[in-house]
C-alpha cells in the first residue's frame, strides 16, 4: 500500500501533469516564433522537430494518470470491508488495459491511413481495407471512453468505500467521480483524503505490530 502516487502530494501531481506541460508549450512556442523571425527565410518545415517532444509530453501525462488510478483501485481496495461486497477486480483489470492498448494502436493505424492513402490511384481491396479498420478503430474509441469511464466510476468507488469502510453506492462518490474526472483539477481535493487514508492504514499498521 506504500505506493509513489498514494503517498505524493497533491501539487506534486499537478506539476508534471499541468505546470510542466504548459510551461514547455510556452517556452516552444517562444522557440518556434525566434526561429522564424530570426531567419525569415526558413518555413514551418524547419520547426517540425520542436513538435516531436510534445507526445512525450503526452505520454508522461497519460502514464501518471493511468498509474494514480491503478493504484487507488489496487493498493486502496484492501481497505474496503470484503463483508460488504467485492468488487469485481478482473473486469476492472481487463477495462483498465484496453484504453492502452487502443492508444498504443492508434500511431499504426495512422501510420497505415498515411502509406494507403500516400498511393496514386489506391485500389478498391486498400480503400475496403481502410473503410473496415476505420470502422473498427471507431468501435474501439468509444468502447475506450467507456472503460476509463468505467475506471474513473472505480476509483471514486474505492475511495469513497474505504473511507465509510463499506460498498458505496454512486450517490455516496459522485462528487468524486465528478472531481476525478476533471483529474488536474479533482487531485487538488482527492489526493489529502487518499492521504488521510493511507496514514491511517499505515498507523493501525503500527499499532498492530506494536501490539505484537
Amino acid at each position: 500500500m506504500n505506493s509513489i502516487f498514494l503517498r505524493a502530494k497533491h501539487w506534486q501531481l499537478f506539476v508534471p501533469l499541468v505546470a510542466i506541460p504548459f510551461v514547455t508549450f510556452i517556452i516552444f512556442g517562444f522557440a518556434v516564433a525566434i526561429i522564424l523571425l530570426g531567419h525569415p527565410s526558413k518555413g514551418p518545415e524547419d520547426t517540425v522537430w520542436i513538435f516531436y517532444f510534445f507526445p512525450l509530453l503526452f505520454i508522461l501525462c497519460g502514464f501518471i494518470q493511468f498509474a494514480w488510478f491503478w493504484n487507488v483501485i489496487t493498493k486502496l481496495n484492501p481497505l474496503v470491508p470484503t463483508r460488504r461486497g467485492r468488487f469485481p477486480m478482473r473486469r476492472i483489470k481487463l477495462f483498465f488495459f484496453i484504453p492502452i492498448i487502443y492508444f498504443c494502436l492508434v500511431p499504426f493505424f495512422v501510420a497505415f491511413v498515411v502509406n494507403t492513402t500516400a498511393i496514386s490511384n489506391p485500389g478498391v481491396g486498400q480503400m475496403l481495407q481502410l473503410g473496415i479498420l476505420g470502422f473498427l478503430v471507431f468501435i474501439l474509441h468509444f468502447f475506450s471512453i467507456f472503460c476509463i469511464l468505467h475506471t474513473i466510476y472505480f476509483a471514486a468507488k474505492t475511495i469513497r468505500s474505504a473511507e465509510l469502510k463499506r460498498n458505496a453506492s454512486f450517490s455516496n462518490f459522485a462528487g468524486d467521480f465528478f472531481l476525478i474526472w476533471i483529474f488536474p483539477v479533482g487531485i487538488w481535493f482527492i489526493q489529502p483524503r487518499i492521504n488521510a487514508l493511507l496514514n491511517k492504514a499505515n498507523d493501525s499498521s503500527t499499532s498492530e505490530e506494536l501490539m505484537d
